[in-house]
């Protein structure tokens, strides 16, 4: 018979928070917090105290200068990093150190947590403007402390039947058909009882929802948050199956920060090699064991070349598949890359206008039938005058080759790259939206700006101008390709009007295309931030 809830909760094996620990909560939660009242109420756990300081100290916070007494500490932690830092080593003690089979249970489940904690710190720090990174960490660290009450209390029956099952469910699908509740049942009860702020809980009550649940762009602090649990379990996911498989798909960590939190597709790699790298400094500082873990920085980068290339097999199978294959190529035992030299561009490495001519048509089929939406970015380099000579021809050809480099650089992996013109270059992008398009559109400017520069010293500025149609299958009359060009066309013309370096954003609504973003010349030796790209 299986475990219930109420017995699980009622268990004396479930994990428990000393009395400091739930006064430091109690303390923390005011909308005022006296610093000085949480650093007596830490004092009376000598052992608690000792590694609070000890980890306000590491390199792991970065505190600028030493604390030398936990009245120091406290005050620059600030209570809701205190908070996590005094619940994370209470709830360390809830490891089985006695039983060796459940130790690499134990060892999995804590590495899954400290990388859920260290993403949601990641997406934190670079959010803009009311975002708490100690609050972010605290509600990752938490989201999933139901999985370690359920192997505390369950032991072996949790295992079999649900951490060892290899089938196509989920665990989440799993505890609820054999325990018909789940991990996140238990943990957010656990939290209410330990006085965790209903808006926090019920964020993580939600972590393991489907990520077109948060797509909207216009959030409040609460769904942000329940946005960065659900990366950030994606995140933990991801980082686990990786390493056994180059392959695996991250598609919904890319859709959740491109889309919601308006990341560039660039910023995917680092943002998960900064959140690995973190895990082993936590697991330290909370002295857990998580097994032995090496950085995944190496395997995240060659992961991103194989995606890279199986992108361009996709691609390159679907229009094969639609079209009469040359003669030449008709009966040869290739790969898809091999095949597809005839549809490359020489010099640039993109696609060339008779592939787009079959992928298009294509790729507005498949919308129309998953009723997913197109994008198309056309990108051209603003005319600036050169004296005609052979070495300004060849600047020129280099200039066209660094923007067939740039775009690449600024897009997703499985977006088509097609050189369009002379100086142009379109992009075809499935699965999108309108504030997507503006973010890539703005990423490949700063982009070009940066790499491609001055010739010299008496050359202008180099500037691109950026025309895009959206367009979203909803009912009616199916657009065609011809209709989508034509109205890049006119958008690129409206870009191209002034003085160069414009883009403009065209939607298709109800059969006519309208002008729903424009973005004026942008400064031009921006530096790529860091952070969420921020939109001209």
């Amino acid at each position: 018979m299986p475990s219930s809830l109420e017995t699980i909760l009622a268990s004396d094996r479930l994990p428990s928070l000393p009395e400091v620990a739930l006064r430091v909560v109690e303390v923390s939660r005011r909308p005022d917090p006296d610093f000085n009242e949480l650093a007596a109420v830490i004092r009376m756990d000598p052992a608690i105290a000792g590694r609070v300081l000890k980890t306000a100290n590491s390199a792991l916070l970065g505190m600028r200068c030493r604390a030398t007494s936990i009245e120091s500490a406290v005050p620059r932690l600030g209570s809701t990093m205190v908070r996590a830092l005094v619940l994370g080593f209470s709830l360390a003690e809830y490891q089985e150190r006695k039983s060796i089979s459940l130790r690499p249970w134990y060892q999995q489940i804590w590495r899954e947590t400290l990388t859920q904690a260290a993403a949601a710190e990641v997406l934190a720090e670079r959010q803009q403007g009311g975002v708490d990174p100690g609050s972010w960490f605290l509600a990752g660290l938490l989201q999933d402390v139901g999985r370690l009450a359920m192997l505390s209390t369950c032991r072996e029956e949790y295992v079999d039947q649900v951490l060892d099952v290899r089938d196509e469910r989920s665990q989440l699908e799993l505890e609820q058909s054999y325990f018909g509740f789940t991990h996140v049942d238990v943990g957010t009860e656990l939290c209410r009882r330990w006085s965790l702020e209903d808006s926090m809980v019920e964020a993580m009550a939600v972590h393991h929802a489907a990520a077109h649940r948060v797509f909207p762009l216009r959030f409040s602090s609460r769904t942000m948050l329940a946005a960065g649990l659900i990366t950030a379990a994606h995140f933990a996911e991801y980082l686990e199956e990786v390493s056994r498989n180059l392959s695996c798909s991250r598609e919904q960590i890319e859709r959740l920060l491109l889309q919601v939190f308006g990341f560039r597709p660039n910023d995917v790699c680092r943002l998960l090699a900064d959140a690995d790298s973190r895990v082993g400094e936590f697991a330290a500082a909370f002295t857990v064991d998580i097994g032995q873990t090496a950085s995944r920085e190496a395997i995240l980068a060659e992961a991103q070349e194989l995606l890279a290339r199986i992108a361009v097999s996709s691609q390159l199978r679907l229009v094969n598949a639609g079209s009469r294959r040359p003669a030449k190529d008709r009966g040869t035992a290739v790969d898809d890359e091999t095949a597809g030299d005839h549809w490359r561009d020489a010099p640039t490495g993109a696609y060339t206008r008779a592939y787009l001519n079959h992928a298009l048509p294509l790729a507005l089929a498949q919308a129309e039938k998953q009723r997913i939406p197109v994008g198309l970015l056309l990108v051209s380099l603003a005319t600036r005058a050169r004296v005609p000579s052979p070495q300004a021809e060849e600047a020129g050809a280099v200039e066209v080759r660094q923007l067939s480099e740039s775009i690449r650089q600024s897009i997703r992996v499985c977006d088509s790259v097609i050189r369009f013109g002379s100086d142009q270059f379109l992009i075809l992008l499935q699965d999108i939206n309108v504030d997507m398009l503006v973010l890539l559109a703005d990423q490949i400017r700063r982009r070009v700006a940066r790499d491609i520069g001055s010739a010299s010293e008496n050359d202008a500025p180099v500037r691109c101008d950026v025309a895009a149609i959206y367009y979203e299958p909803v009912g009616g009359k199916p657009q065609t390709s011809d209709c989508l060009l034509q109205e890049l066309d006119r958008g690129h013309r409206e870009a191209t009007r002034q003085s160069g370096g414009q883009t403009v954003i065209r939607a298709m609504e109800n059969g006519r295309a309208v002008t729903v973003a424009w973005q004026v010349p942008q400064t031009v030796g921006i530096p790529l931030a860091d952070g969420a790209a921020a939109l001209v």
